[in-house]
C-alpha cells in the first residue's frame, strides 16, 4: 500500500511524512519546485497481532505496512501568474500511488510570501483538485487522438468501446469533476486501470493545523477545510503535524508515556495509518504459528483463493480448502485451535469464501 502525500508548498507535507514514518527528511521553507522524493514505510499498529504474538511467542512477528511518498508540491508559475502545476516526473510518482493524502494548510492566518497571499483551505483544495483534473484530461485527450488515428485503419469494436469511454471521461473532466464520481462498469474499470488516473484514486484530506485548532471545531479555518472536503465526499483527518512530528521522534516507550501523560488515547500517526487502511478498503487476515505470526493486508472482497495468493502463488494455484477461525472466538478459547474446533468455531471454506477482517487462516493446497 502506497499513500502519496501531495499539496501546495508550505502545507507541511514533509512534516506529515516525518510524523507518519518516523523519518527525518529535511523540512525547509519555500524553495522553487524540485524533483526530490521522500519514501518511507511504517508498521500498522494492530492489537490483535500483539495478542496473537503473546500466545504463540513466535520467532518472527510481521505487521501490515503502509508506504508513504512525500511528493514535491505544486509550484506557482515563475512569472508570477496564477498558474500552478506538477512537474512531469512528479506526476509519474503520484500516479503509481494507491491513494492520495492531500495535505492542506489550516494553521495560521498569516500570509506566506511567494506562495499565497492568503491561508484558505477551501481554495487550496480547489487548486489541487483542478490540477489533478487537468493532468487526467491531458491523458484522456492524448488517448482519444491515438484511438482516432488507429480507427482510420478500420473501426474495430474494441477501439469503439475505448473511444466511447474516453469521450465520457473527457466530458466529466471538462466539467471539472473527478472520474471517481462516475459509475463505471467492470469492463470500463478494467480499461481505465492502466492509466492510473489521479481523479480516480481514493482521497484522504489531511488538515495540517495548530494544537489549538485541533481542539476547536469552530475555528474558521478548520470549518473551511472540513466543509470543502465534505463537499467532495472525502475522508478528513485533522493533525497538528509539527507537534506530532516531535512526538514521533521519541522512542516508542517515551511516546507512550507522553501520550498517557496528556490523556491522548491514540497518536495522529496511528490514526493516519488506520484511516489510510480504511480509505483503501483494506482488511487483514492472519497466519499464526511458532515460527511466525503475520498480518496479510488484502482489499475487502478478496475470496479465499485470491487471498492465498498474497502468501504465495503456488498456494493460490493449488488451493484446496481454507481452515478459518474468526479472531474473537479464537481469543475466547485462548488460541486453542482444538477447543475452537470442538466449539464449532473452525470452518472449512472453499475458494469463493469472502475473507473477513481478522480471520485466522490455514490454507490447504497441493501443487
Amino acid at each position: 500500500m502506497n499513500i502519496g502525500l501531495a499539496g501546495l508548498p508550505m502545507s507541511g507535507k514533509t512534516t506529515v511524512f516525518n510524523m507518519a514514518t518516523r523519518a527525518t527528511a529535511q523540512v525547509r521553507d519555500y524553495i522553487a519546485q524540485s524533483d526530490e522524493i521522500n519514501n518511507g514505510q511504517i508498521k500498522v499498529p494492530d492489537e490483535r497481532i500483539d495478542k496473537l504474538t503473546a500466545i504463540y511467542k513466535p520467532k518472527s512477528t510481521v505487521y501490515a505496512t503502509v508506504e508513504f511518498t512525500d511528493i514535491p508540491g505544486v509550484a506557482k508559475a515563475q512569472d508570477g501568474s496564477s498558474g500552478a502545476s506538477f512537474a512531469g516526473k512528479t506526476l509519474a510518482n503520484i500516479r503509481i500511488c494507491d491513494a492520495l493524502g492531500l495535505v492542506i494548510r489550516v494553521f495560521g492566518g498569516e500570509t506566506v510570501p511567494h506562495v499565497h497571499d492568503r491561508v484558505d483551505p477551501a481554495a487550496d483544495i480547489e487548486e489541487l483538485s483542478l490540477e489533478f483534473v487537468c493532468a487526467d484530461l491531458a491523458l484522456v485527450q492524448n488517448k482519444i487522438e491515438r484511438v482516432n488515428k488507429e480507427m482510420k485503419a478500420g473501426k474495430k469494436p474494441e477501439l469503439l468501446k475505448e473511444l466511447e469511454l474516453m469521450e465520457k471521461l473527457k466530458t466529466t473532466l471538462e466539467a471539472e469533476k473527478f472520474i471517481s464520481s462516475l459509475t463505471l462498469t467492470s469492463e470500463e474499470e478494467a480499461l481505465t486501470r492502466g492509466f492510473r488516473f489521479l481523479t480516480q484514486k481514493p482521497m484522504l484530506a489531511i488538515g495540517n493545523c495548530s494544537d489549538d485548532q485541533l481542539k476547536n471545531s469552530e475555528d474558521p479555518f478548520v470549518k473551511k477545510f472540513l466543509t470543502a472536503a465534505a463537499a467532495r465526499k472525502w475522508t478528513t483527518l485533522l493533525i497538528a503535524a509539527k507537534t506530532e512530528m516531535e512526538i514521533a521522534s521519541l522512542s516508542p516507550e517515551e511516546e507512550s508515556a507522553f501520550l498517557q501523560e496528556y490523556g491522548i488515547s491514540e497518536s495522529s500517526r496511528s490514526r493516519l495509518l488506520h484511516e489510510a487502511y480504511r480509505v483503501l478498503n483494506y482488511i487483514s487476515f492472519f497466519t499464526v504459528g511458532e515460527d511466525e505470526v503475520r498480518a496479510w493486508p488484502i482489499q475487502r472482497g478478496f475470496n479465499a483463493q485470491k487471498a492465498a495468493g498474497r502468501i504465495h502463488s503456488d498456494i493460490e494455484r493449488g488451493f484446496i480448502r481454507a481452515e478459518v477461525i474468526a479472531y474473537e472466538p479464537f481469543m475466547t478459547h485462548n488460541g486453542n485451535k482444538a477447543a475452537c474446533k470442538s466449539a464449532g468455531q473452525m470452518r472449512l471454506e472453499g475458494k469463493e469464501y469472502l475473507v473477513a477482517d481478522g480471520d485466522i487462516i490455514e490454507f490447504r493446497f497441493n501443487v
